[in-house]
């Protein structure tokens, strides 16, 4: 192999524009780190941030998003579907993912999404299996990073279908959510209602959602209340930075139906050498609604033609959380 062959990527980066990574790295500082002294003033004390139920609806569901600090709400990929249902049916593939936590506990999602005529339609499973489910309720974020902390186990299996209309995409989903401890369970139903636009700057693509609203959930004599929230964020698609490079970036702003504000946002960054073939590193971070969660997240995938494989480094007060997932577009 020649010097010049060798050289040429790490000459091609000398040539990415100044403005393009300005702006690629505005829309994670937009979500991240803007505003502080805003959401300082509804900072939620510990306990708190373990309001709301189930866990799983207070948790990333896919490996991308979670890489991606949890940006998710203007995503067009096939985990639109526990994000944002106008977004369905704007990627068709298949996505399985699984992953393990500190304490053992183990978590696994499904989707799955497709147009049929005008409409794009989703489906999702998400599983969380943290032991003998004997926990209280609602379940502590605990479950992640303790092998002793009481087990819990939850699901949400979501359904979403979309439809383009005067240049908006508007979409509604509806979901089961369950959590299980002792030999009771918390059961009942939640919508999700979205609304997304394509913009010619960058690209990108703002929307809006309204998630997880319904009625509380209640087991013995305690209820609680879902984790209902506004979010609303803006998603850039890859550009190219040199001849290799594309970048991109999401950003998202959630305000928990207590009024406490959560930002979050991410960059990705793929090298590709042929078409087809991309290796891509992600890194994101968000304000943490639970008590064991950190700032910062990290991963990276690799796509060849329709197939994906992709992982999630997630650092917890004790230990880290490792998820893979597989796409196939």
């Amino acid at each position: 192999m020649s010097r010049t062959m060798v050289l040429a990527p790490c000459h091609a980066l000398h040539h990415v524009t100044r403005r393009t990574l300005r702006v690629a790295g505005a829309v994670v500082i937009l979500a991240v780190g803007a505003g502080p002294s805003v959401v300082q003033a509804q900072t939620p004390s510990a306990s708190q941030r373990e309001r709301y139920a189930p866990l799983i609806l207070k948790r990333p569901a896919t490996t991308r998003v979670l890489s991606l600090g949890g940006a998710q709400v203007a995503q067009r990929d096939v985990d639109a579907v526990f994000g944002n249902p106008a977004l369905v049916g704007t990627a068709t593939a298949l996505a399985f993912g699984a992953e393990r936590y500190a304490s053992g506990a183990r978590a696994g999602q499904f989707a799955s999404s497709s147009t049929i005529g005008p409409l794009g339609l989703g489906v999702g499973v998400q599983l969380l299996d943290a032991g003998a489910p004997f926990g209280p309720f609602p379940a502590s974020s605990e479950v992640l990073t303790r092998a002793t902390a009481p087990g819990i186990s939850s699901i949400a299996a979501t359904m979403a279908a979309s439809l383009l209309w005067k240049q908006l995409r508007w979409g509604i989903g509806a979901k089961y959510v369950e959590e299980r401890l002792r030999d009771d369970r918390a059961a009942g139903v939640a919508f999700d209602i979205g609304v997304s636009r394509s913009l010619s700057l960058l690209n990108s693509t703002v929307a809006l959602a309204l998630q997880h609203l319904g009625p509380s959930l209640s087991v013995e004599d305690r209820r609680e209340a879902l984790p209902a929230q506004l979010a609303m964020g803006i998603a850039t698609a890859p550009r190219g930075v040199g001849k290799w490079v594309d970048v991109s970036g999401s950003a998202q702003l959630d305000v928990r139906r207590d009024g406490s504000l959560f930002p979050r946002g991410g960059l990705e960054v793929s090298y590709v050498p042929i078409e087809g073939v991309a290796v891509t590193g992600r890194a994101g971070g968000r304000r943490p609604q639970l008590r064991e969660e950190r700032a910062l997240v990290m991963g990276a995938g690799v796509t060849v033609d329709r197939l994906s494989l992709d992982y999630g480094w997630e650092p917890l007060r004790d230990g880290a959380g490792h998820r893979l997932t597989v796409r196939l577009r």
